[in-house]
């Protein structure tokens, strides 16, 4: 019996003893789990302020980006007359996202962008831009839009003196973004409040709630709550609270934002969905917790004798079991593992499945699992897991298949210290989260990129626009100051027409690619006559080739389409942007060439290949991947020195998109640039080519192009032509004047006009002083007739070729030489008056033309009233179209020739005017021509003009040669024409 008490006494003194550990061990785990947890909720809270502070600062951005446009305005508006302002604002309102504009000037009295006369003293904001020439922005006010509004101020400064502020009106909620304001995959809302926490921009939820305080107590918030976010907002400061929201545990974060002044941005989320991540490892340590316990009460069996092996190998099955209910239920692995033993006790059933290794791998080699998960075999808290050194929870996240052929994926990995000597291992892959950061961050590369994109536009249109500006008012002070000087004055004239069209350049590639990123851009389809469209394109770029000594080489074999189906505006443009920055980024003396090709598709379409090289400035490899995008230049300072915007790329590789073609590029720099442009063109309905018959001739074809001589051979062949080829003038010489000998003369002589040594003039001459002037010599060369006509004409030349050759034009020309020789007479009569010299051009006599003008713009106005009267016109002009239509209707049938009609004008635009003017029931209404002349001048303007009934469209800026063919041409036909 004393045995068996002394037995019973020790058995319950091992059984105190470890229950007095069990309780030690229960405490110093509780107060880790408290420890942790704290650290948890604080971690939770500077989250949230960490996700409060990312939308104060895009709420930042984007009131700074605000004040800078209108900042731009005010540049704008400073460089403006002050009877053009209103007309400046309402456009600008348009293009923006402001609800309304208005200018004071320094009277205090101004208008708006709708046209009121507005006063400063009836704004409803404290006025700082015009009293203290500051920029600013207003506090939140309910204004004339009936929602709460804020006001930018910016004052307007003129040659160093300001003359008047401008003030744009934006309504708050625009603000209220959801990309802006919602967070953590729209589970957090935003709100900004005003010092009373009144809601300036609310977000969902908050019904009808007037502010912050009421709306917390809706949602069952105590008054030591509201109590405490009303004190912390006075005292300006920022942090979190707890507090209930929609039914959930939440975070409450406070962070006062700069502007608009005075306000604060709280944001809220539940705590769950902060601490989403911390989760599982609380249930981590519970687990831990229950091991502890399970361990615990396991030992104490054990030590008193009271469990059998039976109960140990039960008890051992319920562990694995929970570890499997566990691995089965959630995303973590576990391994739980005995440095002292160099044993793995357990391994989670979805551990192989994470990391791809078998239970097996791992038992038997513990040190795979971490191989597997990305660990570094030298990583400290590697190694001290594997050998029972480590001291506290350690962290590690590492990427895996990093391959070619491989799956990215980032593993976390969470070392854990155990009691008895064991260490868990936890599991997690983190490749979801990741790539959220990398959007997250790519989504902030994009916007920085496109504020950047967006500053230096405005840099650089400021900048652009300033210098032909500049010239502009420059030229006209001097012009005003030297009025008895005609010379001096002419050329301040022709500086400011300059300055004037390189402005209007701008302008118009600022438009096209506005209306090509809004999908505004549409095109024609219209049969285009290739030839004439390539002389016009030559005829533009040759000025600017002369000035600066650059010559132009034309490549191409015979094409066989000289008409096709395009848009020509469109496919004209594509073709000037390339040649015009050929020319500009080329130096002096530099050689441009212009390749044209054409490849056949199907039977109704050809694929038509255009290529301009230069051996210019070239291009860096970096500048090339970005060359296309909109606003892009080159850093070079060569480049910097030639104006531009960084549009007329992206604008044309827009239109060769949509236009079905593909453009690319390749360049080195100090070496040149070559583009090519392929586009699908259509060609008209087939129609049956009837080619003289020309066999027994024979032609002769000089030029220094082996590929040209070649394929004007072919075609002259093709039709009985006996066709010859040299690649020099002396040798074309030799070659007329030996067939001349043996009485085999050649029919018709090519010369190519620029040719090294002796060019085609020259051989011209040459052959002349031999043969006299029996042979037709037609010329060949990329320029147009006019630049050589008179030294051409002295040097012998009969006819004149372009490049490229295309063959209908060439077997023309064939044709008439060689058939046509008994018309020499008449031939030499045409080319007489070819050459006599023009007189002046009778259009511009309009004596006794009676003309009814409209235009609200009073300078306008006066210049087209002044030319017309200049011209003899008799002028009746028109403030809006209601006095247009009253002039009309007050006159007698006939009594007016024709009527100029501007279309934005105010009380009656031109398209109303012009539609009660054909209702009139006069009997002249439908008869008298009605042209529009206006700024409006894209596709669907002119289509506007057409469907009121206008016969014809003029744009501004007014080109004299149109106007004045434009009237001519209704006078002369005496009846309304068709547009």
């Amino acid at each position: 019996m004393k045995a068996e008490a002394k037995e019973k006494k020790k058995s319950g003194a091992i059984l105190a003893a470890s229950a007095g550990i069990f309780v030690i061990a229960l405490s110093v785990s509780s107060f880790f789990l408290i420890q942790i947890i704290g650290r948890m909720n604080r971690s939770a809270n500077q989250n949230l302020l960490t996700s409060s502070r990312v939308i104060n600062e895009g709420l930042n951005n984007k009131i700074t980006l605000d004040q800078e446009m209108l900042n731009t305005l005010a540049d704008l508006l400073a460089l403006e007359e002050e009877d053009m302002v209103g007309k400046t604002l309402c456009k600008y309102t348009d293009f923006t996202d402001f609800y309304q504009f208005s200018y004071i000037n320094m009277d205090g009295k101004g208008t708006d962008s709708k046209g009121n006369t507005i006063y400063a003293s009836d704004f409803q904001f404290d006025e700082i831009s015009l009293s203290q020439g500051k920029n600013g922005i207003s506090a939140p006010y309910y204004g004339s839009s009936g929602r709460l509004q804020l006001t930018y101020q910016s004052p307007v400064i003129r040659d160093g003196k300001q003359v008047g502020a401008v003030y744009a009106d934006r309504i708050v909620n625009d603000y209220n973004l959801p990309t802006l304001f919602t967070f953590h995959n729209g589970a957090g809302s935003a709100f900004v409040v005003d010092s009373d926490g009144k809601f300036i921009i609310s977000s969902r939820g908050t019904g009808g709630e007037k502010d912050i305080f009421s709306y917390l107590g809706e949602q069952g918030n105590g008054d030591a709550v509201r109590e405490t976010l009303r004190q912390v907002m006075e005292e300006e400061k920022s942090g979190t609270l707890t507090i209930v929201y929609k039914d959930q545990k939440s975070l409450l974060g406070f962070l006062p934002v700069e502007a608009p002044e005075g306000c604060y941005l709280l944001t809220v989320i539940p705590r769950s969905i902060l601490q989403q991540e911390a989760t599982p490892i609380i249930c981590m340590l519970c687990c831990m917790f229950c091991l502890l316990l399970i361990g615990g009460i396991s030992i104490s069996a054990l030590l008193a004798g009271r469990q059998s092996m039976k109960a140990d190998v039960k008890q051992k099955e319920y562990r694995e079991k929970l570890f499997g209910n566990l691995s089965a239920n959630i995303d973590f692995a576990f391994m739980l593992y005995t440095p002292e033993q160099q044993k793995v006790e357990l391994v989670s059933d979805n551990l192989p499945g994470l990391l791809g290794i078998t239970s097996q791998q791992v038992m038997e080699r513990p040190g795979q699992v971490f191989d597997a998960s990305g660990m570094s075999r030298e990583d400290e808290a590697r190694n001290g897991f594997l050998r029972g050194t480590l001291g506290e929870q350690i962290t590690r996240e590492s990427m895996v298949g990093s391959g070619p052929n491989e799956v990215r994926r980032w593993i976390a990995v969470h070392l854990i210290p155990a009691d008895y000597g064991q260490y868990l291992a936890v599991f997690h892959e983190t490749t979801s989260e990741h790539d959220m950061r990398d959007q997250l961050a790519d989504a902030l590369t994009q916007a920085q990129n496109s504020n950047r994109a967006r500053t230096a536009f405005f840099s650089s249109m400021s900048h652009d626009i300033r210098t032909p500006m500049n010239g502009i008012i420059g030229m006209t002070n001097i012009a005003l100051k030297n009025l008895d000087d005609r010379e001096k004055v002419e050329s301040c004239l022709n500086k400011i027409t300059a300055a004037s069209g390189h402005l209007l350049s701008l302008i118009n590639e600022v438009l096209d690619m506005s209306r090509i990123e809004s999908g505004r851009i549409s095109l024609k389809e219209e049969n285009v006559h290739l030839p004439s469209l390539i002389g016009n394109l030559l005829s533009v770029i040759k000025p600017d080739m002369d000035k600066k000594g650059q010559s132009l080489r034309m490549q191409s074999r015979i094409l066989e389409h000289d008409t096709v189906i395009s848009d020509t505006l469109h496919l004209q443009k594509i073709l000037l942007n390339l040649l015009s920055n050929a020319v500009k980024y080329t130096q002096e003396g530099g050689e441009i060439r212009l390749l044209i090709s054409e490849l056949p598709m199907e039977s109704d379409t050809i694929r038509m290949r255009f290529v301009v090289e230069d051996n210019g400035f070239g291009m860096s490899p970096a500048f090339l991947e970005r060359i296309f995008l909109p606003f892009e230049r080159a850093e070079d300072s060569r480049m910097n020195q030639v104006p531009g915007t960084g549009l007329g790329l992206a604008i044309t590789k827009s239109i060769v998109d949509l236009m079905g073609g593909l453009i690319s590029v390749e360049s080195r720099e100090h070496e040149g640039s070559r583009f090519t442009v392929e586009i699908p063109l259509k060609l008209p309905a087939q129609q049956v080519e009837e080619f003289p018959e020309l066999s027994g001739y024979s032609a002769l074809i000089v030029d220094d192009d082996r590929d040209a001589c070649e394929s004007i051979g072919l075609i002259l062949q093709e039709s009985g032509v006996r066709a010859n080829w040299v690649n020099n003038g002396p040798a074309a010489v030799e070659q007329v004047y030996k067939a001349h000998e043996e009485k085999d003369d050649y029919c018709v002589v090519i010369l190519d006009w620029r040719m090294p040594g002796m060019d085609g003039l020259e051989t011209a001459r040459q052959i002349r002083g031999r043969l006299g002037s029996e042979v037709p010599i037609l010329l060949l060369s990329a320029y147009d007739w006019e630049s050589v006509k008179e030294e051409a004409l002295e040097a012998g030349i009969n006819g004149f070729l372009t490049k490229p050759i295309f063959r209908t034009e060439l077997l023309e020309q064939m044709k008439y030489y060689i058939w046509d020789k008994n018309k020499e007479t008449e031939k030499q009569e045409t080319e007489k008056a070819v050459t006599a010299k023009l007189q002046p051009e009778e259009a511009e006599n309009l004596q006794g033309i009676r003309i009814l003008t409209a235009e609200d713009n009073e300078l306008n106005r006066e210049i087209i009233v002044e030319l017309l009267e200049n011209s003899g016109a008799v002028v009746d002009s028109a403030q809006n179209g209601k006095e247009a239509l009253d002039y009309y209707l007050d006159s007698s049938p006939g009594y007016y020739h024709l009527i100029l009609m501007d279309v934005n004008m105010p009380v009656m635009d031109g398209l109303e005017a012009v539609r009660a003017i054909r209702d009139s029931g006069r009997e002249d209404a439908a008869m008298i021509p009605v042209i529009a002349m206006t700024a409006d001048v894209f596709k669907e303007d002119i289509n506007k003009c057409r469907e009121a009934g206008m016969n014809a469209h003029i744009g501004k800026p007014v080109e004299l040669d149109k106007l004045y063919s434009t009237l001519r041409r209704f006078l002369n036909t005496g009846k309304s024409g068709e547009m």
